[in-house]
């Protein structure tokens, strides 16, 4: 952490552009520029500033906003985190439903035409860029054929584009790890054992098969809701979605580095804790693992 703080710091400092004289504007008065410099601690050597950063970390202490004097950044954080959060979730648990269904029709119509269509598709869903996406989504069923609105929040119609851009990434990793898992599975001494002892071929499949390859799929979810959370940043600029991905792309134009500070280690805290779930749930989902 102390490592990503040092980095964030130095890459934010090292930017083109001024907070101050952003904040200004086209008003250019020196004395008010350098008041408002040693208020915002500005003026101070950068060594100094890193270390009023490190400690107030370590007091929970976020600051203030440069960008909005006074505002607590705390307040700009709370607000936009739970936007991301609820539509990274949303996109991630629509991603698993699709894309658990699709890997294993996949597995189980192995050199198909079917298994190549759905290769295929995942093959688009991770190579086009999310902006493409949303681009293609909005001229289609927001400007064409008026079915959806192009921004907004609150609504449930407001969600249904957003979480489709995010979802097609992660659902079409979700979809090619499944499908490789369930291969692998499909392909053991007790999977043979099962369909010898007569066993329908659905349970088969969906009970033995996939549970032997849920460990795979959940490191892929956890892969998933990453790519979610960071496809958010230009999702929520431009479905204009009050999160963490607006508010932080405002900061970045604006040079408020309290709040870019504050999102990166956010970020990465949050990233770490994932991990941390994910071998968890390896040690839940097969027994045979055990931390030490």
């Amino acid at each position: 952490m102390l490592g990503v703080a040092l980095i964030v710091f130095v890459v934010g400092r090292m930017a083109p552009g001024d907070p101050v004289q952003i904040l200004f504007g086209d008003i250019s008065d020196p004395l008010l520029e350098a008041r408002a410099r040693a208020k915002l601690g500005l003026d101070r050597p950068l060594p100094i500033q890193y270390g009023r950063f490190i400690v107030s970390l370590a007091r929970f202490d976020l600051g203030s906003s440069y960008a909005y004097p006074g505002m607590p950044v705390s307040k700009i954080v709370g607000s936009a985190l739970p936007v991301s959060m609820a539509l990274g979730t949303a996109a991630l648990i629509v991603s698993a439903l699709i894309g658990v269904p699709l890997g294993i029709v996949a597995a189980t119509h192995r050199r198909s035409l079917l298994d190549g269509g759905i290769r295929f598709l995942t093959l688009l869903g991770v190579a086009v860029p999310f902006f493409v996406v949303a681009i293609w989504l909005v001229l289609v069923f927001s400007l064409r054929l008026h079915w959806l609105p192009v921004s907004g929040w609150g609504e449930p119609r407001n969600l249904v584009l957003p979480i489709a851009v995010l979802m097609l990434r992660p659902m079409a990793y979700i979809t090619r790890i499944t499908r490789l898992s369930v291969l692998q599975a499909l392909g053991e001494d007790y999977i043979r054992t099962a369909r010898a002892k007569g066993l329908p071929r659905g349970i088969v499949t969906w009970r033995h098969a996939l549970r032997n390859a849920a460990i795979t799929i959940v490191t892929t979810a956890g892969l998933a809701l990453s790519l979610a959370f960071t496809g958010a940043f230009v999702t929520e600029v431009i479905f204009g979605i009050p999160g963490m991905g607006r508010a932080t792309v405002t900061a970045i134009f604006q040079r408020d580095y309290p709040v870019i500070q504050t999102v990166v280690m956010l970020y990465t805290a949050l990233f770490l804790l994932l991990n941390l779930l994910m071998d968890l749930a390896y040690a839940f989902l097969d027994p045979r693992i055990r931390y030490t």
